[in-house]
């Protein structure tokens, strides 16, 4: 499984000839969708070629409305998945095809990935700010394992130890302590930062060192990717 990251929370995730595409925000590269019609070549952005599109919530960090209004546009077998919060913000009606709603609880099966859906609800941003739903998912394919939680610390529905661990470093609902507990809690094989696009460069060089060299526990492998950066996802689980 590749899984290349586009930027704050948007990664792709590649595996024999589908690709799924998860959170395609305004802090993400989506400016394939916003260039002329026909110029969608550029793969290094976001919306260049996403296979399916998955959304978390309906925050703009998460869910570009422009840009991803335009894609579905331009291209009639876009699919997308989310909670229903995220067609209604686009101003779409779930068909359950090509645009499907999605709760915890449910599985889904996409070409070689069998997808968990998790979560609920969005981490407390302050008790005055009315929470959103949050949906989280869990990849497998080819054996690998990758968890993306959205705006959220959920651990994902399974007992085995994670190959990825998509992880926040940085947002208005986390402290990084939070954070560090969160990745121990959970032990994964290897940690991906996101989430981070509201940070500094002295900013994200401290989260690095408090994440990865610095860290205070943990055995995981950190992997801080720059913007169309991959990595490639062997599966280190076992049963």
């Amino acid at each position: 499984m590749r899984l290349t990251f586009h930027g704050h929370s948007c990664v792709a995730l590649s595996h024999e000839g589908t690709t799924l595409t998860v959170d395609p925000g305004t802090f993400a590269d989506t400016s394939a969708a916003l260039a002329d019609p026909g110029t969608f070549a550029d793969t290094s952005a976001a919306l260049a070629d996403p296979g399916t599109l998955l959304v978390t919530h309906a925050h703009p960090d998460h869910l570009d409305v422009a840009a991803v209004g335009k894609a579905l546009d331009e291209r009639p077998d876009l699919v997308m998945i989310g909670p229903q919060a995220a067609f209604d913000l686009l101003g779409e009606v779930p068909d359950g095809e090509r645009y499907r709603v999605v709760e915890p609880g449910d599985v889904l099966d996409l070409g070689p990935f069998a997808v968990l859906v998790g979560g609920g609800q969005h981490a407390v941003i302050h008790p005055d700010i009315p929470r959103v739903s949050n949906v989280t998912y869990l990849f497998s394919a080819g054996g690998a394992s990758v968890y993306h939680p959205g705006d959220s610390l959920v651990p994902p529905l399974t007992d085995r130890r994670l190959d990825v661990l998509l992880a926040p470093v940085s947002a208005p609902w986390m402290k990084v302590s939070e954070g560090i507990d969160f990745v121990r809690a959970l032990g994964p094989w290897t940690v991906v930062p996101i989430h981070d696009a509201i940070l500094s460069s002295a900013g994200l060089g401290l989260v690095h060192r408090l994440f990865g060299v610095g860290r205070t526990g943990g055995t995981y492998d950190y992997r801080p990717l720059e913007v169309g950066q991959h990595l490639d996802v062997t599966p280190r689980s076992r049963p």
